[in-house]
């Protein structure tokens, strides 16, 4: 139907030819793609849950969008051959709609707001060679007839974008899992320590992963003691390169740390975000007081740094704070 649409409109308005000239030459018109959108509409019964949801779910795309997970909603692999865009940005452009974009090369999905009940996921794919786009990276071709497919891909790439938020999103702490954390376990020959509370060093190290000035997506072990060392003003012989490789092993035992591939980088997992902020938390705002009763709090004033970390300690910090004056503990931190 629409190649007949096509064949009618170039009838139309396009140079004819004699049937002279059609026997000389093969003349025919064939025609190409220059911009597809596809969109999936979640459309909520009341707008009240919509802006925290969507929210949320901006500060966990922001902090845990790493090379493969911009990658996944696509189905494409990085290779070290990878050269083009690869980045998930939240544009402000427009506050009152910020707009969350994942880009791969030319294509990128899109989700927003609008209308206050309705949540739009967009994938756009910019296939005309002359504005510098090309669907080869998906590998389907520009031409009118791979638009079926074209379209097949791009729903898929919407539903996985919507399934991997989902998967974030509906993630909980278990109730036992602190209690796990605490208790060793077995990788191939080695039994790894738990982690605990009163592990300085390890909580340090993980206050380092999260802090909103130094947070990146993915870091090497030298990144990571480089901001460990600035942050807390120690040297080189306070906390040494194999202690922080020792730190890592037991973080990545118990999935709250992942490495990338064959590669040297690293990154948080979901769960260690989740766990890690808690952690880090629960050491300084709950074992602090308990430790040390005695010890004027100070006061400090509630940060409004729009930061997803950010977000996530001042969620955990009041959960404290009623736990705190329920057991009648003086905070110090």
């Amino acid at each position: 139907m629409l190649r007949e649409r096509c064949d009618y409109w170039a009838a139309k308005l396009a140079p004819s030819f004699s049937p002279a000239e059609h026997v000389a030459m093969d003349l025919r018109y064939r025609y190409s793609l220059a911009q597809i959108e596809l969109a999936t509409d979640v459309i909520f019964h009341q707008p009240s849950p919509l802006p925290a949801l969507f929210r949320r779910a901006v500060e966990l795309g922001l902090l845990l969008g790493g090379a493969d997970r911009t990658a996944h909603p696509f189905g494409r692999q990085i290779t070290a051959r990878y050269g083009g865009k690869l980045q998930t940005v939240l544009d402000r452009r427009n506050e009152g709609h910020p707009v969350l974009r994942s880009y791969y090369q030319t294509s990128f999905v899109k989700q927003y707001e609008k209308a206050e009940t309705l949540l739009r996921t967009e994938t756009c794919i910019l296939a005309c060679p002359d504005a510098g786009g090309d669907p080869y990276h998906l590998n389907v071709g520009r031409r009118l007839e791979n638009l079926p497919k074209l379209v097949e891909r791009m729903a898929e790439t919407n539903q996985r974008f919507l399934d991997a938020q989902a998967e974030l999103l509906a993630c909980t702490v278990d109730q036992g899992e602190l209690a796990r954390l605490a208790q060793p376990v077995q990788v191939g020959q080695g039994r790894v320590p738990g982690i605990r509370l009163h592990d300085d060093r390890l909580i340090r190290l993980l206050d380092v992963l999260l802090h909103p000035g130094s947070f990146v997506a993915d870091w090497t072990s030298r990144d990571v003691l480089a901001r460990l060392l600035d942050r807390h003003r120690l040297t080189e012989t306070d906390y040494r390169l194999t202690q922080l490789r020792y730190d890592l092993g037991k973080l990545r035992a118990r999935g709250l740390v992942e490495r990338i591939g064959r590669t040297r980088r690293y990154r948080l997992t979901t769960r260690g975000l989740k766990l890690g902020v808690l952690l880090v938390k629960l050491r300084t705002r709950l074992l602090g007081p308990l430790a040390t009763l005695a010890t004027a709090p100070a006061s400090k004033p509630e940060t409004t740094t729009d930061s997803a970390v950010e977000a996530a300690f001042r969620q955990v910090d009041r959960a404290i704070d009623h736990l705190c004056a329920t057991l009648r503990l003086k905070p110090v931190a």
